[in-house]
């Protein structure tokens, strides 16, 4: 009986690591696809356009860590 536990438990964690590389596979080409599509804007789109979004994203990324720094805080 504990054999087969055990056994069991080894094919559990082998389906488990082999679902997780698979994940990590298509989680790391949704991120090549996303990196090169926003490479295409970035060459299509004019310099103040590009400009007044990259403004945007800096912005929203310092509020976001003056955020977490407030709530670690206490």
């Amino acid at each position: 009986m504990n054999d087969n536990l055990n056994l069991l438990k080894i094919k559990n964690r082998k389906k488990f690591l082999r679902e997780l590389a698979i994940d990590k596979k298509r989680n790391a080409d949704n991120n090549l696809k996303f990196a090169k599509l926003h490479a295409e804007w970035i060459k299509r789109t004019n310099n103040e356009e590009w400009s007044k979004r990259q403004k945007i994203l800096v912005d929203e990324i310092y509020k976001a860590n003056r955020r977490i720094k407030i709530r670690s805080a206490h």
